[in-house]
């Protein structure tokens, strides 16, 4: 049996559309999922509290029950009391979704 140039273009494009329509079918089966920015939810936002050498700044004696620690080179905060058993805790992201970098020794500030 010859098998020509022919039958190896066919064979690729045979190949190619069964591959798309596969993935058309798992997609429209609902076997692939697509993360949309719905799956994103903002549990709590923070605020910044500009600590000065010559202003006062007033903060609760409370705590908030939260607690942070640097994992991975980036800053997350989980509850310190978690009720559930679950160890859920969460990305420290600015206002464009950037993660907060850390790290575990600060350079003395300038001034």
């Amino acid at each position: 049996m010859n098998i020509t140039e022919r039958d190896v273009k066919v064979g690729i494009v045979a190949a190619i559309g069964a591959f798309i329509v596969s993935v058309v079918m798992l997609d429209m089966n609902g076997y692939i999922k697509h993360v949309g920015t719905d799956a994103q939810t903002v549990v709590e936002e923070f605020k910044l509290v500009v600590v000065g050498v010559e202003a006062q700044t007033k903060v609760s004696s409370k705590s908030s029950n939260k607690e942070a620690f640097c994992a991975d080179g980036y800053l997350l905060l989980r509850p310190q009391k978690n009720q559930s058993g679950k160890s859920v805790a969460g990305l420290l992201v600015d206002a464009k979704n950037r993660p907060v970098p850390c790290s575990r020794e600060l350079p003395a500030p300038r001034g």
